[in-house]
């Protein structure tokens, strides 16, 4: 059965990203230094061994999250902890938006018209896990219309001060259903939830 699983790194006080200027909130930011204990690596990968294909905003895609990770695959060939980089080029890729976006990348896919339609006809395109990463206005839009199935989110031991969420106000009325929580050697603690089930909200921002 297909399933839309979001998984993002989010700060103890609930940020997904931070406007504070300097904040460390992020054991990794995705760049060259990873300072994720091999336990966390490894539940990451998982992530990536089992999905089907992965679900990407316009913004994500346009601001090269397909570069970064194949470049970083290249630079890891031979590291099984990069695995998942190199999972990344091998994964169908889905681009959800409200507008026209030439396709230019190897095995991708951009799927536009009604955003809950357009999502539900990408996660039957994979025939499995589709997984999503971010931004944090594209995740709070999936959670807002009730297509998320499951949410990861790995708690990092900073604080954010401020900065994007991806709970809104429409979520306040119902209750996550916790799947998991696991400590791990670096300080982050791994949690799977089922977010209640919604109904959808009129779309707001640009996707």
């Amino acid at each position: 059965m297909s399933r839309l699983v979001v998984s993002m790194q989010m700060s103890v006080d609930g940020c997904v990203g931070s406007d504070v200027a300097g904040a460390r909130w992020q054991l990794w930011d995705w760049g060259p230094d990873w300072p994720w204990t091999p336990d966390v690596r490894a539940r990451f990968n998982e992530v990536f061994a089992s999905a089907s294909g992965i679900l990407l905003s316009r913004p994500m895609i346009s601001e090269g999250y397909l570069d970064h990770w194949r470049g970083t695959a290249q630079q890891h060939r031979d590291d099984p902890d990069y695995a998942f980089a190199a999972r990344i080029g091998q994964l169908a890729k889905v681009v959800v938006t409200r507008h026209a976006l030439t396709t230019q990348w190897p095995g991708t896919t951009v799927i536009t018209g009604d955003f809950t339609e357009a999502v539900q006809q990408a996660k039957q395109a994979t025939g499995g896990d589709l997984v999503c990463f971010g931004g944090a206005g594209f995740v709070a839009a999936l959670l807002d219309h009730g297509l998320v199935d499951e949410l990861q989110l790995y708690i990092n031991p900073g604080i954010a001060g401020h900065g994007p969420q991806i709970f809104g106000d429409t979520l306040a009325t119902g209750r996550l259903t916790l799947l998991d929580a696991t400590p791990t050697d670096c300080g982050i603690v791994i949690t799977r939830w089922r977010p209640p089930d919604r109904h959808p909200e009129p779309l707001k921002g640009d996707r």
